[in-house]
């Protein structure tokens, strides 16, 4: 008998188990879905649907470059405990899907590609862990642009970086690289949420500003209601002064938020945007950052 996908996905919502191996126990059991639960019972694949509302907040990075340097990928993947992210199993297969991320587009993804889970749901199955893979990107460098990444040596950080260069990459490929691995360092270090404050959304900001302004506005009633109790003068701040008290807390949020405003972690007395001047002006070419994407396990 045909077994209908409608089969498949009621069986997959009770076992956990992956999609090709709920219709092959289907097909089995001649599409008795009890059966087809115990099919998978037997062979270990059910069971994952019972941990699924467990936190899942350890997990891995893992990154990868092609051979020809032209191609990038960052992954995250998310389980329940530290030892089994730190199991070479988990790492085995989180190596494997940013390395296959590289060639294959169907992966390019793997959150939202059902090949990418059905294979990590083979790996679950053996830790007995729910599992998720929780983001990923790739990175196709063009002939004026290169990349460069970081994973931090917890295997739980990391971040990857493309920057163009106005000039002779093939000459200048090398610092270009070495300057966007500073970068990603950076943004582990540092966990900018934008790469520029042009695209802090504008509703973001304006919470910031409110905020800031409520938070001056008490300090301004605490300090009237102390120079009241000891029968001192109270000088409200001039308006002008609270105008800029206010815009110099938003360009602070700016400068902790965005990659380019960030002090650099190699010089605090200078910014990232001017280190990324410092190098035009080394290769006599302009150089800017285009994107930036950061993982750290647990943390948005």
């Amino acid at each position: 008998m045909a077994i209908t996908s409608e089969q498949v996905m009621s069986l997959r919502g009770q076992t956990g188990a992956g999609i090709m191996d709920c219709k092959g126990a289907l097909n089995e059991s001649g599409g008795d879905v009890a059966k087809a639960v115990d099919i998978l019972r037997k062979k270990g694949l059910a069971g994952l649907a019972k941990r699924a509302g467990r936190a899942m907040k350890e997990g891995i990075v893992a990154v990868k470059r092609s051979s020809d340097g032209k191609t990038c990928s960052l992954l995250e993947i998310n389980c329940e405990t530290d030892f089994v992210a730190k199991n070479p199993d988990v790492a085995n297969f989180s190596a494997a899907l940013a390395s296959d991320m590289l060639t294959d587009a169907a992966l390019a993804n793997p959150a939202e590609s059902e090949k990418a889970k059905e294979r990590m749901q083979a790996v679950a199955m053996k830790m007995g862990e729910n599992m998720q893979i929780r983001r990923g990107v790739v990175y196709k460098t063009g002939a004026n642009t290169a990349a460069g990444y970081y994973v931090h040596s917890d295997n739980r950080k990391g971040a990857m970086v493309e920057i163009s260069f106005a000039g002779d990459m093939a000459a200048a490929k090398g610092e270009i690289e070495a300057l966007a691995r500073e970068l990603a360092m950076q943004s582990v270090a540092m966990s900018p949420k934008y790469l520029r404050r042009e695209e802090v959304p504008a509703d973001v900001v304006a919470k910031e500003r409110e905020i800031y302004r409520a938070k001056m506005e008490k300090d301004e009633a605490d300090a009237k209601a102390l120079a009241a109790e000891t029968g001192k003068t109270y000088k409200p701040k001039a308006p002008e002064a609270v105008g800029k008290m206010l815009e110099g807390r938003v360009n602070k949020f700016y400068q902790e938020s965005c990659l380019l405003e960030q002090a650099s972690i190699r010089d605090s007395k200078s910014s990232v945007a001017q280190a990324v001047k410092n190098l035009a002006a080394k290769l006599g070419g302009a150089v800017e950052v285009k994107r930036f994407h950061c993982y750290l396990v647990g943390v948005e």
